[in-house]
């Protein structure tokens, strides 16, 4: 049976649209992973290079016998009228161009007198609203509303679209817009008559960027005008803006370059979806990767191949079903639930639920593995049976994780793959091997590798890892005072996150820390610990975070505050001796 196919186009945008080829290109890897032949096209770009997105390097012209074929359908469909004018064009390729030489071939831009074939677009601007309203049409759907919104407000006014090039030759120059279309109907097997594009076209993506909507205006109009059924999608997602510590706007590749380029691609494809711009600021850039990926991903990883290295020599153990327990058979059940989900909200375009099922699977690991407690099952004796199950488990959920990653940050999991030692295994890190728990082979070697994700905070001049060494003199900088929890509430959109405030005896902070796994809400009531009082403050989920806390971290690796004796009055300074 021949594969699936599918087309994935990325029309070219601005610089906070620019970051649409990140889940066009998760779709396209997703498609790959189900057994598709999937082709991904956008303008090659740095963007592109740094987060590896694979692409075909097609432009947007569409080929001359396409684009001909199109003029000539629109006008036997009284959508398209030709009318003799004077154009400014290129001397050389016929382009039609403003500027003093041509962007296409650079030649000498003329005025000269041409046949401009206009399309009527007010002949089908009330459908194309019926059009575009069809249900899974327009992704993610949170964005439908702003875009037929928008598309109601489009000219009617008529649109050129060609120009022919020669009073001689039946041949037309496109202007941008069905250049784009005829590429992309080309690429679909558009007027080639062996059923190709009735199979393909179905399986179609356009990406637009807000600024192109008056592409997919017309786009619309002429599907309407030439009876061509809807394409599997069009994705309008909104723009990002990152700024740095000096509130200016600043590119993704920097950061990449500063963080990595996983990290950053995490970073935008977990934001959660709204139909408003996005505007990130480098805190909570840092604060998203301390916590979803060195506390949370980075973390679990570290503990489990800890763990398998410290009490299974370094082995996947053999699992004992007979010592199975209801947390078993919890963490199975969520982990064959997880794929499902990061495939329908991949194909839904809605990345930040796809990355929060992932999450969740996260989380509900390191809950098995603090329940089970692995370290207090002493190894030789009577339960290194169920030892050996939990350590079992927490690598095939490992083994989940990884693979549903691969999407996502493909990087990070080919990483955690090889310290499974099951990189290169197709059949393991496979997305059909998600559906059968258990196919983890028995005895398979750990490589422990560096920390997937290290913890990053804001350096002199920019952003960087923790550095070794620190002036002495940094110390007097650094407030630490006693202060009382007030209260700890949950922060639903990050697991383990507590937002606390905190009192030091003359003022209330707001902080955040992810100490929920160790310390419940209600055990931190009344506790004293120690708060850094005197850092800038951020803000996540709008919540503010003013201070940070002492924590330690237990051995089953979770963070843990650093608790002070209830005599201790608040307010009392914490300093270190030199």
């Amino acid at each position: 049976m021949p594969k699936k196919q599918a087309n994935i186009w990325v029309m070219p945008g601005g610089p906070t649209s620019e970051w649409q080829q990140l889940p066009a290109d998760a779709l396209a890897r997703l498609k790959g992973l189900l057994g598709w032949d999937v082709k991904l096209y956008l303008a090659p770009a740095e963007f592109a290079r740094v987060f590896k997105i694979g692409f075909a390097e097609e432009g947007y012209s569409g080929s001359a016998s396409v684009v001909s074929h199109l003029v000539t359908r629109l006008q036997q469909a009284g959508a398209v009228y030709k009318r003799t004018s004077h154009f400014t064009v290129c001397e050389d390729c016929g382009y039609p161009d403003s500027t003093q030489l041509c962007k296409k071939c650079g030649g000498k831009i003329i005025s000269a007198e041409r046949e401009g074939y206009y399309f009527r677009v007010d002949k089908y601007s009330e459908r194309i609203h019926e059009f575009l309203g069809s249900d899974n049409l327009v992704l993610p759907r949170l964005q439908q509303a702003y875009v037929l919104n928008n598309i109601n407000t489009m000219p009617i006014d008529d649109y050129l679209i060609a120009i022919k090039i020669s009073r001689a030759k039946q041949e037309f120059m496109p202007t941008d817009c069905l250049g784009a279309l005829a590429a992309v109907l080309s690429g679909s097997g558009y007027s080639v008559d062996d059923g190709g594009f009735q199979r393909l076209w179905p399986n179609t993506y356009l990406f637009f960027p807000r600024e192109s909507l008056n592409y997919m205006y017309f786009w619309c109009s002429v599907f309407l005008a030439l009876s061509i059924p809807q394409p599997g999608g069009f994705v309008c997602h909104s723009g990002i803006k990152l700024l740095d510590q000096r509130q200016q706007e600043v590119s993704p590749l920097l950061l990449a370059q500063n963080y990595s380029p996983d990290s950053i691609r995490y970073l935008l494809l977990a934001t959660k979806a709204t139909i408003e711009e996005n505007t990130y600021s480098e805190d909570q850039v840092i604060h998203r990767i301390n916590h979803d990926l060195a506390n949370e991903l980075g973390n679990l990883v570290t503990r489990v191949i800890s763990l398998v290295s410290h009490f299974a020599d370094g082995m996947v153990p053999s699992p004992n079903i007979l010592t199975r327990q209801n947390a078993d058979l919890e963490l199975r059940e969520r982990a064959l639930d997880t794929p499902g989900k990061v495939e329908k909200y991949i194909s839904s375009q809605e990345l930040s639920q796809a990355i929060k099922a992932i999450k969740n699977l996260i989380g509900v690991t390191n809950r098995f593995i603090v329940s089970t407690a692995p370290w207090q099952l002493a190894p030789g004796g009577n339960q290194q049976e169920r030892l050996n199950t939990v350590l079992y488990n927490i690598c095939e959920s490992l083994r989940f994780i990884a693979v549903s990653l691969k999407p996502i940050m493909p990087k990070a999991a080919q990483r955690i793959m090889e310290q499974l030692g099951i990189d290169g295994n197709n059949e393991l890190s496979s997305w059909s091997s998600l559906g059968q728990w258990g196919l983890l082979p028995v005895d398979s070697k750990i490589s422990p590798q560096s920390v997937l994700f290290p913890r990053i905070i804001p350096g002199y001049g920019g952003i960087g890892p923790y550095q070794d060494l620190i002036h002495r003199e940094e110390l007097a900088r650094i407030n630490m005072v006693v202060a009382r929890v007030l209260s700890a509430e949950l922060v639903a959109e990050f697991e383990g996150l507590l937002h606390l405030i905190l009192y030091d005896g003359r003022q209330r902070y707001s902080v955040l820390a992810p100490v929920a796994r160790s310390s419940p809400p209600g055990f931190l009531q009344g506790k004293k610990v120690v708060l850094l009082s005197n850092l800038m403050p951020s803000e996540t989920e709008g919540l503010k975070n003013e201070g940070e806390i002492l924590v330690l971290e237990t051995e089953a690796g979770d963070l843990k505050p650093v608790f002070i004796d209830d005599d201790i009055p608040e307010g009392s300074e914490v300093s270190c001796l030199n």
